[in-house]
């Protein structure tokens, strides 16, 4: 038996134990290789190799027991069949191996992996401090080699080459890590933690999602600090040092040109390029979804031509799983919030931090190995194995102060 789970049977406890700590650190590994690995292809490999290809054979040869049924379980597995039928309009074996995929590292992580692992302080400070260090030596070495110079928007080396996606990652990770640190009041290092964020996402990224998300953990950060405030004077101080970060803010936005840039960009055509992409999806099939290809090539009313995907998450799986894939989605996303509330999940704000950044960028969930399925499917599948495994734990040892 592995966990808390009933997955193998009890005549093969101990090889069910090494098999959860094997891909326990092959996911561990799995988020390090974006940092680690060159590109796609070589993250790619290292799934197939170290992650797809060994839980399948797990799943071919274990004998299993029955998991316990949920709603959240039952929503999974209904949105997951629906995208299968996407099938139909895509027409090609590519997106049913991408669908494979996402079903496969759903599963594993379901079935093969400790989440307990995942909930411990030393494990979410390592990640977010790992995405910081890759940042700060990456930009130091592109400075230095004359790749870039100080005022110009970074692309890092490694697979996490966006700088877009480099900083909701980043931003995504200090939400873990900010409620540990305000548990332990560890103050100097949060407003360390803090400032670091700030730099990366806006001067050295330039990332207007990345800015976005870290004034939202920011801002639950104050909300929490005000709410748990024993003395007015507490609460005051609060407030003036709210007021003095927003002010300067507004300095930096209004004298610093790598700020100000992210102003000027305004929305850059996101709304234009939604009202395209909506359009063209109302002339396709608005229950099924339609196939990317029905996109290629769409343009604004000028005549301008327009990237295929939506830069949005939510409004991506509208597009290509129609309306009932989107209420399936956003009933999973319900529910995962009310169980992370319920279990204190820190990966909960984790989710809902990355969903508010992944409104301006992200593409579909039905893919080969990509940052969405660090921000979206990673902290989705930990909550519902969490629920499944210990329904009735209130984990208040690693619990987030900004939930339940």
């Amino acid at each position: 038996m592995m966990g808390d789970g009933m997955l193998l049977s009890p005549t093969r406890w101990r090889q069910g134990a090494s098999v959860e700590c094997y891909f326990t650190y092959a996911l561990l590994a799995f988020i390090l290789t974006f940092l680690a690995l060159p590109s796609s292809k070589a993250v790619n490999n290292f799934y197939y190799a170290f992650m797809g290809l060994p839980a399948l054979w797990v799943f071919v040869r274990g004998r299993w027991q029955a998991v316990r049924i949920s709603p959240l379980l039952v929503l999974w597995a209904a949105f997951l069949l629906w995208t299968l039928l996407a099938i139909v309009q895509v027409q090609t074996l590519q997106y049913l191996k991408h669908w494979l995929y996402v079903t496969i590292f759903c599963a594993l992580i379901l079935l093969l992996v400790d989440y307990r692992f995942f909930r411990r302080d030393q494990i979410i400070h390592g990640l977010f401090y790992a995405v910081l260090a890759y940042l700060a030596l990456s930009t130091v070495y592109l400075w230095l080699t004359g790749v870039y110079t100080p005022g110009e928007r970074i692309h890092m080396p490694m697979r996490l080459t966006s700088p877009t996606y480099a900083s909701i990652v980043l931003v995504a990770f200090f939400s873990l890590t900010t409620g540990i640190l305000i548990k332990r009041q560890s103050w100097w290092l949060l407003g360390l933690s803090t400032a670091s964020v700030l730099f990366f996402t806006g001067y050295i990224l330039q990332s207007r999602a990345g800015v976005l998300g870290a004034a939202i953990v920011m801002t639950l950060a104050s909300v929490y600090f005000l709410w748990n405030a024993r003395q007015w004077g507490v609460r005051l101080i609060l407030i003036l040092a709210g007021l003095g970060l927003a002010i300067g803010m507004y300095y930096l936005f209004e004298t610093v040109p790598e700020f100000d840039r992210l102003i000027e960009r305004a929305d850059a055509g996101r709304f234009e390029l939604w009202q395209a992409h909506y359009q063209a999806f109302i002339e396709c099939h608005t229950l099924l979804g339609c196939a990317p290809v029905h996109f290629e090539g769409i343009t604004t009313f000028g005549g301008r031509l327009l990237v295929e995907h939506p830069h949005n998450v939510l409004f991506s799986v509208l597009l290509y799983h129609g309306w009932i894939g989107l209420i399936l989605f956003l009933a999973i996303l319900l529910l995962s919030f009310l169980a992370a509330w319920r279990q204190h999940n820190p990966w909960g704000l984790f989710l809902l931090v990355s969903l508010f950044m992944l409104m301006f960028e992200g593409g579909g969930l039905i893919n080969h190995p990509n940052e969405l399925w660090l921000l979206v499917l990673l902290p989705c599948i930990l909550i519902l194995t969490e629920v499944l495994r210990a329904p009735e734990a209130r984990s208040k040892l690693y619990g987030n102060p900004f939930i339940g």
